[in-house]
């Protein structure tokens, strides 16, 4: 019962929009049978393409319904070549159908090599007018309509809806109105220019018409495009002042060209569209991946400390006990000696120990802000000792809140730099410069004796590390040295890295 209900109201919605259809055809070309071969013909094909087909016979008895109104209407036209058309373009259909899968791209494709098959099927069983006239017209209208039947398909039967409850009734209405009234004026400016402007700036109209095909392509992909083009059709046919058919001719291959443009367009943007989401998409993924690849290096070596300090830390202990009990209990002083020896190198062992679990898990960017476990960074590489001054400038004038990850690998890329300045560089002076803006710029420089970068890049882990910690944040680090011997008036190393901020 459902069903039959459905083939009436089916039957009943497409007579209707068959016969005015038909009637807007006629307008146009003032040829009843040949406008069955434009808008009537592209709408049967495209409701064919999209609809089960236990509903074909509706889709069927419509048209034919339609044309025993006209047969009845105007008896002196021969309707035979219509209906024989209409019979040859099911099994067409039928085997279209199957194939009629797979992405938006391949779809459209698809309807255009339907659109050209049928549209030359009927140039060639048209004999009244030439072929590529009748051809003209079938393409033109499918080219319009079948993409609209997809449009309107993939609207109604493609998208989620939710159920009309009490809570989503409650919900306030969000009406998108600045695109429908910017192509309100740009339809109604392209009628006036058509209407008012003499015919010599006609070319001029046809420009401006593609301005909302544009526009709407750029905010909604090939769906706008489309929607454009109905709409400049209609504005192009509802201003036409004659129907000879060189002009009917040129109408058609503007409907054409710029329907087929704007589709093309509108798909090549939305293409670039997709890609650039899916490419924002994976690198938000990989910056999770990577915060959490940094976050489980950073307990791992939270727990190596732990481990090490608590395990290593008691035997150094009991070691250093056990000497101080054999130099008490003994007597001799060699044994004392070696006790003595014995507590020194536990001491030394410690002192070590201490210094690579700082390195490895500092503890301080748990009690102490970054700013201040930088400048603790000075006293536990004992600096001054080493005869470098240093200048520290931290610039954070919007008191932001950076990303425990942040912190982290900034204070990592200070602490490898200085190590580095202290082991090599034979510098007297260090700049350090952290500045917390829309980015995050790190600047290390110091007045050294520089080194040759391509040696260090084969054999530098420490630098090497700082680069790939870097660009594993979508930062960029940038070195530049100078050489001692290069006899320049400049020399030492500059550091500079730049972070994308993420603030809590």
């Amino acid at each position: 019962m459902k069903t039959l209900f459905t083939l009436i109201y089916s039957w009943f919605l497409i007579v209707c929009t068959y016969f005015c259809l038909w009637v807007i055809s006629d307008y146009l070309l003032d040829n009843s049978i040949i406008a069955f071969l434009f808008f009537p013909f592209a709408l049967r094909v495209g409701i064919l393409i999209h609809s089960a087909r236990r509903y074909w016979s509706a889709v069927y008895l419509a048209e034919y319904s339609v044309l025993l109104l006209l047969i009845f209407s105007y008896p002196e036209n021969n309707y035979f070549s219509i209906v024989i058309l209409s019979l040859l373009s099911l099994p067409i259909v039928w085997k279209f159908q199957q194939y009629y899968v797979g992405s938006e791209f391949r779809r459209l494709l698809l309807q255009l090599g339907l659109i050209i098959g049928l549209s030359g099927l009927n140039g060639l069983f048209i004999f009244t007018e030439p072929f590529y006239f009748t051809f003209l017209i079938s393409f033109s209208a499918g080219v319009l309509l079948i993409p609209a039947c997809y449009l309107i398909s993939s609207f109604l039967f493609g998208t989620r809806w939710l159920p009309l409850t009490a809570a989503l009734v409650r919900k306030p209405v969000i009406l998108r109105s600045k695109h429908i009234f910017i192509y309100i004026i740009l339809f109604t400016l392209n009628i006036l220019i058509q209407t008012t402007l003499p015919e010599s700036f006609n070319r001029f109209a046809l420009f401006y018409l593609s301005i909302p095909i544009i526009l709407l392509a750029f905010q909604y992909g090939w769906q706008g495009a489309l929607l454009g083009t109905l709409l400049n059709s209609i504005a192009l046919m509802g201003t036409a002042h004659s129907f000879s058919n060189s002009e009917i001719t040129d109408l058609l291959l503007t409907l054409s060209a710029q329907t087929i443009t704007g589709i093309f367009l509108g798909l090549g943007i939305q293409h670039q569209r997709d890609l650039n989401y899916s490419l924002s998409r994976e690198l938000a993924k990989n910056k999770y991946l990577t915060r959490q690849l940094i976050n489980a290096e950073e307990a791992i070596r939270k727990d190596i400390s732990r481990e090490l300090h608590d395990e290593i830390g008691q035997n150094i202990t009991a070691i250093r006990t056990q000497a101080n009990i054999l130099k008490r209990i003994s007597d001799s002083v060699p044994q004392e000696r070696v006790a003595n020896i014995i507590e020194q190198l536990s001491l030394n062992i410690y002192d070590t120990m201490k210094g690579l679990l700082n390195r490895m898990r500092p503890r301080l960017l748990d009690d102490l802000d970054l700013p201040q476990a930088i400048q603790n960074l000075f006293t536990e590489l004992d600096l001054t000792s080493h005869g470098i001054t240093v200048e520290f400038n931290w610039q954070n004038q919007e008191q932001i809140t950076l990303d425990h990850v942040l912190e982290i690998t900034l204070y990592r890329l200070c602490q490898e730099s200085l190590t580095n300045i202290v082991k090599y560089s034979q510098a007297t002076y260090v700049s350090i410069q952290l500045v917390i803006k829309e980015n995050i710029t790190l600047v290390i420089q110091d007045n050294g004796i520089g080194f040759d970068k391509t040696v260090i890049a084969d054999t530098g882990f420490g630098i090497r590390g700082m680069q790939e910690r870097v660009s594993m944040l979508g930062g960029e680090f940038t070195l530049a040295s100078v050489m001692q011997q290069q006899n320049i008036g400049e020399q030492g190393t500059t550091i500079r890295i730049t972070l994308p901020r993420v603030s809590l």
